[in-house]
């Protein structure tokens, strides 16, 4: 009879999952706090909570959940892991549609998120494919 190894995770995977789950934590907490205009129970009339919500019942979780599975290298974090790249994907490419519109300033704080999102997506779908073997 052979024994299980447990297959050891590079070094990069530990680092996607963690920018994964502390992207899920900021997503969760900024969203709570409206990005420091306040809380989300008590927003000033007239704000639009569209993203707010998204981020605290899809975003958060999942980028939460998929950090967990790569970080045990589990097939249904792999899975996971591509759910939030392509969301990733989408709402940085509506929050950069909404500065070109001037909705929303041009500033770091709005766009450093984004590209940031962005390159995290690119690394989940090219490097995970690259080592899909390893996950169970």
């Amino acid at each position: 009879m052979t024994k299980n190894r447990k297959t050891p995770s590079p070094p990069l995977l530990k680092i996607l999952a963690a920018l994964l789950f502390l992207f899920g934590l900021f997503a969760f907490t900024g969203s709570i706090f409206l990005w420091g205009e306040g809380f989300i129970l008590q927003a000033p009339a007239g704000t639009d909570l569209t993203f707010p919500i998204v981020d605290i019942f899809v975003n958060a979780p999942a980028s939460i959940l998929a950090a967990i599975g790569l970080w045990k290298l589990k097939e249904w974090g792999y899975v996971a892991s591509q759910f939030v790249a392509g969301f990733y994907i989408y709402a940085s490419g509506i929050i950069l549609v909404e500065v070109v519109q001037s909705k929303l300033p041009l500033t770091p704080e709005i766009i450093i998120p984004q590209v940031l999102g962005v390159m995290v997506a690119i690394g989940l779908v090219f490097y995970l494919w690259s080592i899909r073997h390893l996950f169970h």
